[in-house]
């Protein structure tokens, strides 16, 4: 009768390879710095170059990695979506009344906005999504995982919450609601400076969509 292997039996799973983690580490600063670019000069004005500058890396190095500006901001998209998609709570929240769910939905809404959406990452982000409108390239390859995205955070936010006689499809439109005006209100700036007025925007807007979930 044969041993039962144990955990010091069982061979330690492959390691990545020095070049391999080398590689990660480039594609990282090269994604990091695209990042940076979309935040401080707009995606028409994000080049090759200046990607490469920002990187500190070679032009060669760079295009062995992303061969097009399009890869770059495909990967870079799918990278900015995904710390998004927050993975619902264990069954959907209970409350105990009306004014405790309205302030779980509004204290959501305004996580939103100073976590996800007034980022740096969520500028980014916004920069890519504009460019699909006329980038038709661009828009082949991503539009498809925006659509993704969008039904996916969809089901999380629907999943924490009881719905309390709002029916499921006026609550997913409420959610979309609330994505749409915090996008808007990123490009609000050059109009409304004060970084204290928006936030003063968001908080009247998420209560006013809070209550809406009663």
């Amino acid at each position: 009768m044969s041993k039962p292997d144990t955990a010091s039996d069982r061979p330690e799973p492959p390691t990545a390879s020095r070049k391999e983690q080398q590689a990660i580490i480039a594609r990282d600063r090269i994604v990091r710095a695209v990042i940076d670019c979309l935040d401080e000069h707009g995606y028409a004005e994000t080049s090759i170059n200046r990607i490469q500058e920002r990187a500190g890396i070679s032009r060669g190095a760079l295009t062995h990695h992303f061969p097009s500006k399009e890869e770059l901001m495909v990967v870079t998209a799918e990278r900015l979506l995904q710390p998004t998609l927050v993975p619902p709570r264990k069954g959907p929240r209970q409350f105990d009344t009306a004014e405790e769910r309205i302030s779980a939905v509004e204290a959501d809404i305004v996580w939103m906005w100073e976590k996800l959406v007034d980022t740096r990452e969520g500028r980014a982000l916004l920069e890519i999504l504009v460019a699909t409108r006329t980038d038709v390239a661009l828009k082949g390859r991503i539009s498809e995982t925006f659509f993704r995205w969008n039904r996916a955070i969809n089901d999380s936010l629907a999943a924490n919450y009881l719905l309390h006689g709002l029916a499921e499809k006026e609550q997913r439109e409420l959610w979309t609601m609330c994505r749409v005006f915090l996008r808007g209100l990123n490009t609000q700036s050059q109009f409304e400076p004060d970084h204290h007025a928006r936030n003063a925007l968001v908080r009247s807007f998420a209560r006013m969509i809070a209550t809406r979930f009663v």
